[in-house]
């Protein structure tokens, strides 16, 4: 038995046999990607029948029997509609294996979809004056006194749309978006900015002339020379709101890992002898659990490490409260608790600022990019 789709006219068809005997059957769309999901049934049909599965009725017209996904008599079963609140439930019910953080985004994304284009709207009546609908509403809504940037809604679209195909790959809906993001009414994205030091970013804003939301993405490109790495790390210790707090700062600052890296780093992964750690990266290949990348230990670090190590409260995780796992949310907390009342560390702008650091100072001391790379895993601004 045989099924494939081709295009006759701009309309595609299926083409399948049965019995010996071959039929088409238009399958009403221009898409190509469409007609590979709407001929999904008829594929499913015909493997049934071919595994014993199913079986075709005496008396029963093949060619409707197939197209109705095994239905003998009556009209084919209609599809259910689904919603934009029922495709969330779904996704979010089938994810397995994401970080807390990329969860927690995708959730978010979402409460926007459903707020702005409502819960209980079915997919199938959305189209791109829908997107740029929901464009022109995000754009003007704030939070924490900043206006919604486009870069942001694009990412909101971006993650509706991949659901909406996943839903149809997994036979939650036969219907497709016919919209693409780039076609959405959206202003130009600004881009990302140079890093700067501290000192230059305090020029700029003594200058005088920038809006809030544009002081803001400048501190974001904040990057610390060695010297003020190593006076941020005092303080950190001076100041640490916990006891896991400043190794959690000194591995972060002293390896440029990611804050998931730090938190799902355990403490077999260290080699405290030899000199290195093994840091656990999902960004690189995302069809594993984790790969690895080893980072040699800078000397304050495996200091520190060690100290902690012999005070460690217990359970697998080399950075943590009370044997559990760190969250995200948590680890952001202490870091901005801990820097908050200085006049200058205030400014960093979470784990990135330290990360980026690293790779800033050992391009300054002239160290072969390969290294710079693979300890900062290639994630580096321009």
């Amino acid at each position: 038995m045989r099924c494939f789709v081709r295009q006759v006219k701009g309309n595609w068809h299926a083409a399948f046999d049965h019995a010996g005997v071959s039929y088409t059957q238009s399958l009403r769309t221009k898409s190509e990607q469409e007609a590979d999901v709407r001929v999904g049934v008829i594929r499913d049909s015909l493997y049934r029948l071919q595994n014993g599965t199913l079986v075709m009725p005496t008396g029963a017209d093949p060619k409707a029997f197939i197209l109705r996904g095994g239905q003998a008599t009556g009209k084919p079963q209609a599809t259910t509609r689904l919603a934009i609140g029922q495709l969330a439930d779904l996704y979010l019910g089938a994810l397995q294996g994401v970080e807390e953080n990329t969860r927690l985004t995708l959730t978010i994304h979402l409460n926007h979809i459903k707020r702005v284009l409502k819960s209980d709207t079915a997919l199938d009546t959305l189209f791109l004056a829908d997107a740029d609908r929901y464009a022109r509403t995000r754009l003007k809504e704030s939070h924490h006194g900043k206006l919604t940037q486009a870069y942001t809604v694009r990412k909101e679209l971006r993650t509706f749309r991949r659901l909406w195909v996943w839903a149809a790959e997994h036979g939650h809906t036969t219907n497709l978006p016919t919209w693409k993001v780039e076609s959405v009414s959206l202003p130009k994205d600004r881009g990302r900015e140079q890093f700067h030091t501290y000192d230059q970013i305090a020029r700029t804003l003594k200058r005088g002339g920038l809006s809030e939301v544009e002081e803001d993405r400048l501190w974001e490109t904040l990057y610390l020379n060695g010297k003020e790495v190593a006076e941020l790390l005092a303080y950190a210790r001076e100041k640490a709101t916990a006891p896991w707090v400043y190794p959690m700062f000194c591995m972060v600052a002293l390896t440029g890992c990611r804050r998931s890296e730090m938190v799902r780093s355990r403490i077999d992964d260290w080699d405290l002898e030899h000199g290195h750690v093994m840091i656990r990266e999902k960004k690189r290949d995302t069809s594993t659990e984790f790969t690895l990348r080893e980072v040699n230990l800078h000397p304050l670090l495996s200091e520190v490490m060690t100290g902690w190590f012999h005070a460690h409260p217990g359970g697998q995780h080399a950075v943590t409260a009370a044997g559990e796992r760190l969250t995200d949310d948590k680890a952001t907390y202490h870091f901005n608790m801990t820097l908050q009342d200085h006049e200058k560390w205030s400014k960093v702008r979470g784990f990135h600022t330290l990360r980026h650091s690293v790779a800033s100072i050992l391009a300054s001391k002239s160290v072969d990019q390969r290294y710079i790379d693979k300890i900062s895993a290639t994630t580096r601004r321009r």
